[in-house]
């Protein structure tokens, strides 16, 4: 392999990235002249895109030790290193970052836009705690060019992404990407071993909308193997129902869970999956429910006896007796009521400061589990084993999963694997114990577009709608549209969580929350107590699954330039014979919205009101009340 260094150009505009090579960053107490030979190389899948990947050797005598590998510009090189983007193009750049400050205060950004003027701050991208997609898109502000740059593959290392600031006056920038393993120091090459880094994607493009942007690192993705598990993915065809949001939460029992079999069956004939949602495990003391724990062996029966007198395993054979599929929700972190906590302290996660990762604010106190501990793994491969193979549960939705596989700070035990293998394990662990057109969901706090999530069916990309508001369902619209700032053909499903009713939105609020779930195709679950509907109202729902297509492409027109913090006004999404167009007023105040953008990059030939069927037609401007929205369909 040939040490060279990543270079594209676009002569038109005179946007180019030039001479970044990698570099070795030594473990500290490594020798600084430790033997190694470092190899870059670069191939180029397709017209305007070239994938490079840098892999270190062990020359020396002794195990080698490398905290990662740094891309950057060779200072002795000479020449125009760097990003070259002309000032006057406006050069702005866009990632899934920008808006994680609006939850956990952990985004580099004020989180108030998509898109931000490439200035000569310093700024870190990339290492969110959900795991944000891994890469970053600087484009110009009216012309159509780009520079996309991003992670190909993730089998080991994280990509941080890196402004190191503007060159004197000069339209140039320093830009660094790091690769290094997370929750572990180091990584050890043996004697006359080598490591290879990740594959790295750069492209020229001539757009600049980051949803216009992707197309050809998809294309790589799917190339390396990252979409066959789409199918096998039961989830377009069969959606979910889940016990818990709108109505029930905690408070759930076997007479209201089995209680929605008859009226999923005649009025919802795509929701094939039963899914048993937090409430049903047995307490280890009064508001201590067991958690991952309920297999440890210490409780004497996991389900709560009072509320599933029928158990687990009789459970999930009536739900199959009666025609669905039955899946369960799982928390993955033990409470600390458990004996296997007070059995194995050794078990619990911990960060760089020697803390435990403990949670006493939620479910009377839980702590996280580190995955790097071998009896863990063992504990959780026999807990699959149960819950799939002996109780028969078909699909799961794995819960508070993120903490140990991205937080930053966290340290593992054991040394040897990263948080991306350990992740790829966990994963592993939950799919050879499911049925292969089972679901796997992975559900973390506020996931923004991840795709590596390879043997998963979905991710959850925003919080719980819970009893169902109008602000929560403002933040899940603003946090959707981020999701799909870069990611328009996902391995992974994005999973908006439930649909339902409730009796907290007016009905223009509700319909406009039903409208968004439609458009955003990311509605897979269904929940709430559907005895108490309206037939009226149960049609509304089963409509809205019918209209949320996994396979349609979501876009929302304007998305570079919005600014405020609120949700898109227009949506997209687009598939091989209709599209829906969706336009929203997210505020308390009457809204004029524009579709003159939509109608230009549509084929209008057949508009119908999607919710009433009746020929329409797309305005140029829709004048909306507050908290109102119109949809249409748009067939081809």
């Amino acid at each position: 392999m040939k040490n060279v260094s990543v270079e594209l150009t676009n002569s038109r505009y005179g946007v180019a990235l030039r001479g970044l090579v990698p570099s070795v960053i030594l473990a500290d107490g490594q020798a600084l002249d430790a033997p190694y030979a470092l190899a870059c190389q670069i191939v180029q899948p397709e017209e305007g895109c070239l994938v490079a990947r840098a892999t270190v050797a062990n020359a020396g005598s002794r195990p080698l030790r490398i905290r990662g590998i740094r891309w950057s510009y060779d200072p002795t090189a000479g020449g125009t290193q760097g990003v070259l983007f002309p000032a006057e193009l406006g050069p702005r750049y866009f990632c899934t970052e920008n808006f994680r400050g609006d939850w956990f205060g952990a985004g580099t950004t004020e989180g108030d836009r998509f898109g931000y003027e490439l200035s000569n701050q310093q700024i870190e991208m990339g290492w969110s705690e959900d795991g944000v997609f891994p890469g970053l898109f600087i484009a110009a502000t009216d012309e159509p060019v780009g520079l996309l740059i991003a992670q190909a593959t993730q089998a080991k290392l994280w990509a941080i992404f890196r402004w190191r600031g503007k060159i004197l006056e000069q339209s140039r920038w320093l830009l660094e990407i790091e690769e290094c393993p997370g929750a572990v120091p180091w990584i050890e090459i043996p004697v006359g071993g080598t490591f290879a880094g990740e594959k790295l994607f750069f492209a020229m493009v001539a757009t600049n909308d980051p949803q216009r942007a992707t197309g050809a690192y998809f294309r790589q993705l799917r190339r390396d193997g990252l979409f066959a598990r789409r199918a096998l993915n039961p989830l377009p065809a069969q959606r979910i129902y889940c016990s818990w949001n709108y109505d029930f939460m905690a408070d759930i029992d076997e007479e209201k869970f089995l209680g929605q079999i008859p009226i999923l069956k005649k009025h919802f004939p795509s929701v094939k999956f039963l899914q048993l949602d937090d409430g049903y495990q047995t307490c280890h003391a009064p508001g201590q429910r067991a958690m991952i724990d309920l297999c440890y062996g210490d409780l004497p029966q996991p389900f709560d006896a009072q509320r599933f007198p029928s158990g687990p395993k009789a459970l999930a054979d009536r739900i199959r007796a009666a025609g669905l599929r039955p899946a369960i929700w799982l928390g993955l972190w033990a409470s600390l009521g458990s004996r296997m906590l007070q059995d194995h302290d050794d078990w619990i996660l911990r960060d760089d400061a020697g803390r435990a990762l403990r949670f006493g604010k939620w479910y009377g106190g839980t702590a996280i589990l580190d995955p790097s501990v071998p009896g863990v793994r063992d504990y959780l491969e026999r807990l699959a084993a149960t819950v799939f193979g002996e109780w028969g549960f078909e699909g799961v939705k794995l819960d508070f999963s993120s903490f140990a596989f991205n937080a930053k700070r966290v340290r593992f035990r054991h040394g040897g694997r990263t948080q991306i293998e350990l992740r790829h394990e966990l994963e592993a662990i939950f799919r050879r114990h499911l049925p292969a057109d089972g679901f796997f969901g992975w559900c973390v706090v506020a996931g923004t577009a991840q795709p590596f999530l390879s043997q998963a069916d979905y991710f959850r990309n925003a919080i719980d709608i819970g009893h169902g508001n109008w602000n929560t369902a403002r933040r899940i619209a603003l946090w959707t549209a981020n999701t799909y700032l870069l990611l328009q053909e996902p391995p992974c499903l994005p999973n908006i969580d439930s649909i339902g009713w409730s009796r907290h939105f007016d009905e223009t609020a509700w319909e406009t929350w039903l409208s968004f779930c439609a458009v955003s195709s990311a509605a897979l679950e269904l929940s709430g107590d559907l005895r108490k509907l309206s037939v009226a109202r149960l049609r509304r729902l089963a409509r809205t699954l019918e209209f949320s297509d996994p396979a349609r492409t979501v876009r929302c027109p304007g998305v570079r330039t919005a600014t405020g913090g609120q949700p898109p006004a227009v949506w997209l999404a687009e598939g091989a014979d209709a599209t829906l167009v969706g336009a929203f007023n997210w505020t308390e105040q009457p809204l004029r919205v524009e579709l003159v953008q939509a109608l230009t990059e549509l084929p209008t030939k057949q508009v119908t009101d999607a919710w009433t069927g009746e020929p329409d037609r797309l305005p140029a401007i829709v004048d909306l009340p507050p908290r109102g929205s119109r949809l249409w369909l748009v067939r081809r």
